[in-house]
């Protein structure tokens, strides 16, 4: 399989699912301001933006094992990229929140900063290493 068709691939599969992450989060958001579901069956459809991502995780990973070594390790400079800002961010505010009264974060932000980051660094690793696209 070329990289091309390995994009296609990943490409066919992601953005569907950012576009349904977004969708249902926003639709459970709502549902929860209107108040029209039960808590406990807010709390059971709350799990359908968990699947849809972990299916984006699995896409990724599945990217990652149809493309030479050269573009992986882009890839994985993207991603330990996003890893360490979401933890620095998750552990340097916990620290605020703990100790300086800072106000609390919602750990839900966590993920699409990581998917921002990522992106950001997979860009800027690209031309950097040489790859063209």
């Amino acid at each position: 399989m070329t990289s091309d068709q390995a994009m296609r691939r990943y490409l066919t599969v992601i953005i569907p699912a950012a576009i349904a992450f977004v969708g249902v989060s926003f639709v459970l958001k709502a549902a929860d301001n209107a108040n029209v579901l039960p808590l406990p069956a807010l709390y059971a459809v709350s799990i359908v933006p968990v699947g849809i991502m972990l299916g984006m995780f699995w896409a990724h990973w599945r990217y990652m094992g149809e493309i030479d070594e050269f573009l992986r390790s882009i890839q994985v400079k993207g991603a330990f990229a996003g890893l360490i800002f979401v933890l620095t961010v998750a552990t340097g505010w916990g620290w605020l929140e703990m100790f300086a009264d800072a106000p609390q974060l919602s750990i839900f932000w966590l993920n699409p900063l990581y998917w921002i980051i990522y992106s950001i660094a997979v860009m800027w690793f690209t031309p950097r290493d040489g790859a063209e696209q």
